[in-house]
């Protein structure tokens, strides 16, 4: 009876053993395969494109936070850049210089603004810069945005000298007559220009020693001709066009430019 008892606990043992060294395999997935977890599913998320109507090769971004030397940043060539440059849900590009924000060597006013990186000489050949935008704030301070230019390249690479200007609800364009100083003559284009309305313009170069300037807004359209200042005739220029803001003072960090450009297109010939 004591034999046939032992043999009986040796049995359950053996059974206990048995089933806890499976449920081990089991838990721990024996060689198994298809026991092995997955490995996570990984996606990648492709960069937001330029919106159809801006292409970006071909443009210099300059932005409005400082560099290394604290001048104001730029990207060559140009690329999104949140908060400065953005692309919007309706595809347009949004442009944002703040008030307070970095500047650049030669001026005193921060801006998100693409700068050609195609030269031309003024008086010769035909140039065209072309946009479609839509105002959604202007500084404070009442100076308005400059929201294209034909600006100096090359050994004049600080001086602009045709400025497409929006302030106190006038678009203007400003052309300078000198490289240093202040001798400009103001365009009148249109009046009324205020936020949240397409806004169309272009500035062109005729190549004759002429240029023309037209803008549209809620239906009214104007134009006007310039002769090419004589001290820019034939100097290597290029096109820029953005968010130029002129604020003097600024009134809090919310306080700036802010412009969504749907279109925006240079052509040479």
């Amino acid at each position: 009876m004591a034999e046939r008892r032992w043999l009986a606990v040796a049995v359950i043992l053996v059974v206990l053993l048995g089933g806890g060294l499976w449920a081990a395999l089991a838990n721990s997935g024996g060689n198994h395969p298809e026991s092995q977890a997955a490995p996570p599913a990984t996606s990648t998320i492709p960069p937001p494109l330029a919106p159809p109507g801006i292409q970006l090769a071909g443009w210099k971004l300059s932005l409005p936070e400082a560099n290394d030397k604290g001048d104001a940043a730029s990207l060559e060539p140009a690329s999104f850049k949140a908060p400065w440059m953005t692309p919007t849900p309706d595809a347009g590009l949004m442009f944002w210089a703040p008030t307070s924000g970095a500047t650049t060597k030669n001026s005193s006013h921060p801006r998100t603004e693409l700068q050609s990186l195609r030269y031309f000489n003024a008086g010769t050949g035909l140039h065209t810069l072309s946009a479609s935008l839509t105002l959604l704030q202007l500084p404070q301070d009442g100076r308005g945005i400059i929201l294209g230019q034909i600006h100096g390249a090359g050994k004049i690479s600080s001086v602009p000298y045709v400025m497409l200007r929006v302030q106190d609800n006038k678009l203007r364009v400003v052309v300078k007559q000198v490289g240093k100083g202040s001798e400009l003559i103001n365009y009148p284009l249109l009046d009324n220009v205020g936020l949240n309305s397409p806004l169309d313009y272009t500035i062109t170069d005729l190549g004759n020693g002429s240029m023309t300037f037209s803008a549209t807004f809620n239906g009214q359209t104007r134009q006007t001709t310039a002769p090419v200042p004589a001290k820019f005739l034939g100097k290597t220029v290029r096109f820029q066009a953005g968010d130029y803001q002129q604020a003097n003072d600024s009134a809090g960090p919310n306080d700036g430019g802010r412009v969504v450009f749907h279109r925006l297109a240079q052509q040479s010939t």
